[in-house]
């Protein structure tokens, strides 16, 4: 597959161009954070070289590497001498990509998922590398987000439990991490759905229209998003690999069935979004009827006096010669027979001023 260059490792929604665009710079400040879990648990190690990394390991220890940044041509071959990486898959784990999806090498397992970052609003979306030998993981972010931060600080608070765990549960725990982001994509986006619905049932305008337009290309771009994840998950869970553990192949049973829901979960948001322009039109209809009642009752309000005042102006002669208040009569007439077909219009239900 194609690499794409650094600065798409984080793409933005553009809401102007319901687009996504790179907005990450071409140089970012490498990072390396060093995880070792072995009897003691999972601990934060300081990263010197990969020697150390294979003092620290011993013989049963678990290495896990989060790369971030930018990172020079010399890191990368030490990193790939240190992995027994090819040139490809050192391409593969270094550069960002289109789409998630998953490939099984003789020496390990890659795959590369992407990852939502969420504030308030959904910000941006990531690009998160993994390669997975039977006793190293190492993960490649392009920015400084704060991926794996929380089921790290959960993976550290468990300590001795961890006692023989495998580096496929490991990966279990941080697919899981971005399966639950997705899951904060849709407590923002239902938010964000509803506001929509209220704002459109009080006053249908373009703003709104434009609203239901963003929100219907958000949701598309995510399903986009959602669909190789689950699809990425299945591959793991199903593959044959040696790396992969009966236990390990079950906990990414469970990430594959949250990954299904998730994409359950986006396609009814895409109805809803779909339903909210039937809700436009109506509302727009509501608003144009009540329009054309009102002008409709303008004209019918108007439609008496003018018949009165053109019979009683079908003369030659000025009508004050011989009736001198004849002026004053007439227009009272005219309020008269408009206020009675005022007054029948409201008694009969026709006319609803709430």
């Amino acid at each position: 597959m194609k690499e794409l260059p650094f600065t798409h490792g984080r793409q933005s929604f553009d809401f102007n161009t319901f687009e996504m665009n790179p907005c990450l710079p071409e140089r970012v400040e490498p990072r390396i954070q060093y995880y070792l879990l072995n009897e003691y648990g999972l601990q934060v190690r300081p990263f010197i070289d990969f020697d150390s990394i294979c003092e620290d390991r011993g013989e049963n220890g678990i290495c896990w590497l989060h790369i971030s940044g930018y990172l020079g041509d010399e890191f990368w071959k030490q990193l790939a001498k240190f992995m027994d990486l090819s040139d490809e898959q050192q391409k593969l784990l270094r550069w960002p990509h289109h789409r998630s999806f998953f490939d099984e090498f003789h020496n390990g397992l890659f795959w590369t998922l992407q990852r939502p970052s969420v504030g308030e609003v959904v910000e941006a979306i990531e690009v998160i590398n993994f390669f997975m030998t039977e006793r190293v993981i190492i993960t490649r972010q392009f920015s400084h987000d704060a991926a794996f931060g929380v089921t790290i600080d959960r993976l550290m608070a468990r300590g001795e439990d961890l006692v023989g765990y495998t580096v496929d549960r490991l990966s279990a725990h941080l697919i899981e991490d971005i399966i639950h982001t997705y899951i904060e994509v849709l407590k923002v986006g239902g938010t964000k759905l509803e506001t929509i619905q209220s704002r459109i049932i009080k006053h249908p305008g373009k703003q709104e229209l434009h609203l239901i337009n963003r929100a219907q290309q958000v949701i598309w771009i995510f399903l986009n998003t959602v669909w190789p994840v689950e699809t990425v998950v299945l591959s793991l869970s199903r593959c044959r690999c040696h790396v992969i553990t009966d236990k390990g192949r079950q906990e990414l049973g469970y990430c594959h069935d949250e990954a299904m829901a998730l994409v359950r979960m986006f396609e009814t948001y895409r109805s809803m979004s779909y339903n909210l322009m039937d809700v436009y039109v109506s509302g727009l209809g509501l608003r144009t009827n009540e329009t054309t009642m009102i002008l409709t009752i303008i004209a019918t309000l108007f439609l008496p006096p003018t018949l009165i005042a053109g019979i009683y102006g079908m003369n030659f002669q000025i009508p004050e010669v011989h009736l001198t208040w004849g002026y004053y009569f007439c227009l009272g007439v005219m309020i008269s027979v408009s206020g009675g077909l005022l007054w029948w219009l409201k008694t009969r239900g026709f006319l609803d001023f709430r």
